[in-house]
């Protein structure tokens, strides 16, 4: 080999996967030192550029070297030019490539039947890849972890993955920690959570070294399952070898599993916190209800110099309305325009929520019209903040009209929201088209929060025999609060003999809640039943049947 030679392949050993100029670089000097009769130089480039981002250029050198017929690609040429193949999404040239390969006798190589696989499987002919699979005279681990990888990375063939690593035991390959870390991923993303600690057990007893990326497979595996015991007793066994990759798992675990103080924890001990990391545990704060918590939290990131995004401002906002602090969103609102924060149709959508919530309507209607693009999120948004505002149900159902005429589709909580205010506006006849049209012409299949909605609806208007046989229809575990809501209805028209017979039935659904006994003995003492009113009370002091204590808050001005 010449000296020139030699100094080009190890030019392109030393190079950056990414160096292009590099690359681009010893082409050029192949060419001109007349290097092209060689095979490994040929091989050495198509293999760099195969993995670049440009892996087109890998084809391109191919096919020059097909071309000139001065020499013949070996079984090395092969496995780097189906790779950039599949890396570029090229299945015609890959099957072009696999009849050369045929032609020249090299598809009983392992290295080449295992780069076969991987086209096929990466570009979803897992049914081809599969068939090439069982049809290679010798396969090394490489291959099952090949097959192993192609089913993993298909959504509709993660049990495959399973099914596959039994197989594997029975024909006794040994595996290594790549086809572990496969399977562990298969196991997480259908929640097998029994089958990853065999496969933990079995990694143990084949005594395959506990590499950190096997650990943080499984780690992620017992926190995608809900294990979280099992994840923080592994976690703890990481102490030397854990990384960011694993305090991110173990925290997106319990953020998953609603545990916020755990979550806390693991957040506050993590060594690097980026952006996505604050924007989970200030989510993690929403979702659970700790509005308070989530603010400080947002405080804490500016302190620490940590640049907020839109899904930030989306979490603060909310905990801006779960807290009715109007000052305070409309401080965020100030803060977002002054650091030019984009305000995209998820961050729109927050504040006419947030505006409409803290009893702004003005201020949520003025930022609903001057949104670019609407959809049916934020609609939904300001028909619900139509609704809880007085508004009356006319301007709801205006709103609805344009939103239809607009092309956008109504979901589920928008027909809540429309059904709540024809309830609170008196506008039955409305009410009962739009529950009809959402059930005939959207297809939506009607929920609690319909069924209340036009229960209530009916109750408004003194339709208490109408409510009555829609309590009929609905499903046994939601009679208890329905026929609550009549009760409170009868009580209100002042509807005697109907809400006897309705609280005989909630007597009968044996319903202990403070409220239940309360309207019975407000119905009994109505009707000059002071028997069955004493006989209620004295079983909720018997039960000890307590009212829940309510919270209010007071925003002092200074």
């Amino acid at each position: 080999m010449s000296r020139q030679l030699q100094k080009i392949l190890m030019c392109l050993q030393q190079a950056s996967l990414y160096d292009i100029k590099v690359f681009d670089q010893v082409l050029n000097q192949t060419i001109t030192a007349a290097l092209i009769h060689s095979t490994p130089t040929w091989n050495c480039l198509i293999r760099a550029y195969s993995r670049s981002p440009t892996p087109i250029t890998a084809i391109l050198i191919y096919n020059h070297f097909i071309k000139g017929r001065l020499i013949l690609p070996d079984k090395y040429t092969y496995p780097a030019m189906l790779k950039a193949c599949w890396r570029a999404g090229l299945l015609s040239k890959g099957k072009e490539v696999h009849a050369h390969v045929t032609k020249m006798g090299l598809d009983s190589d392992v290295y080449v039947g295992n780069a076969l696989i991987q086209l096929y499987g990466t570009t979803g002919h897992v049914a081809d890849a599969c068939k090439l699979f069982d049809g290679m005279p010798q396969r090394d681990v490489a291959s099952w972890n090949t097959l192993l990888g192609v089913y993993n990375d298909n959504s509709g063939s993660w049990v495959e993955v399973l099914v596959l690593f039994k197989r594997m035991m029975c024909e006794g390959v040994r595996g290594d920690y790549i086809s572990m870390v496969i399977v562990f991923s298969a196991c997480g993303k259908i929640g097998e959570g029994n089958f990853g600690k065999l496969v933990h057990g079995y990694v143990i007893k084949a005594g395959i070294e506990p590499a950190l990326s096997l650990s943080n497979a499984l780690l992620s595996v017992y926190t995608k399952c809900g294990e979280m015991h099992a994840a923080q007793g592994l976690f703890d066994k990481m102490a030397v070898m854990r990384d960011v990759v694993s305090y991110t798992i173990l925290f997106n675990g319990y953020v998953d599993m609603g545990s916020v103080d755990s979550a806390r924890g693991i957040f506050d001990r993590m060594r690097v916190k980026d952006r996505v990391s604050w924007n989970s545990m200030i989510h993690a704060y929403v979702k659970a209800k700790h509005p308070k918590q989530a603010l400080d939290l947002f405080r804490k990131m500016e302190d620490e110099k940590v640049k907020p995004d839109e899904t930030t401002m989306v979490s603060v906002l909310a905990a801006c309305a779960s807290l009715a602090d109007l000052q305070y969103g409309r401080l965020i609102h100030w803060f977002m325009l002054r650091n030019n924060l984009r305000q995209d149709i998820f961050v729109g959508t927050a504040l006419v929520d947030m505006y409409a919530k803290c009893g702004s309507m003005q201020e949520a209607m003025l930022t609903f019209y001057k949104m670019d693009s609407r959809d049916v999120f934020t609609w939904t948004a300001a028909i619900d903040g139509v609704a809880n505002h007085g508004h009356g149900g006319d301007k709801a159902l205006s709103m609805f009209s344009e939103m239809e005429r607009q092309g956008i589709k109504p979901n589920e909580a928008t027909f809540v929201s429309i059904l709540m205010a024809c309830s609170r506006s008196g506008l039955v006849q409305e009410g009962c088209l739009l529950f009809k049209r959402m059930v005939e012409a959207y297809q939506i299949q009607p929920k609690i929060e319909h069924l209340g909605c036009l229960l209530d609806m009916l109750s408004r208007a003194g339709l208490l025999q109408q409510a009555e046989e829609f309590i009929k229809l609905m499903p046994p575990g939601e009679k208890i609060i329905a026929n609550k809501t009549l009760l409170s209805a009868c009580i209100n028209h002042l509807e005697g003999e109907l809400g006897e017979k309705i609280a005989n039935g909630l007597i009968e659904l044996n319903s202990q809640s403070h409220a239940t006994h309360i309207l019975l003995s407000n119905f009994y003492a109505l009707a000059g039943r002071w028997a069955e009113v004493a006989q209620t009370r004295r079983v909720m002091k018997e039960t000890d049947t307590r009212k829940e204590p309510g919270i209010s808050s007071v925003d002092i001005k200074t």
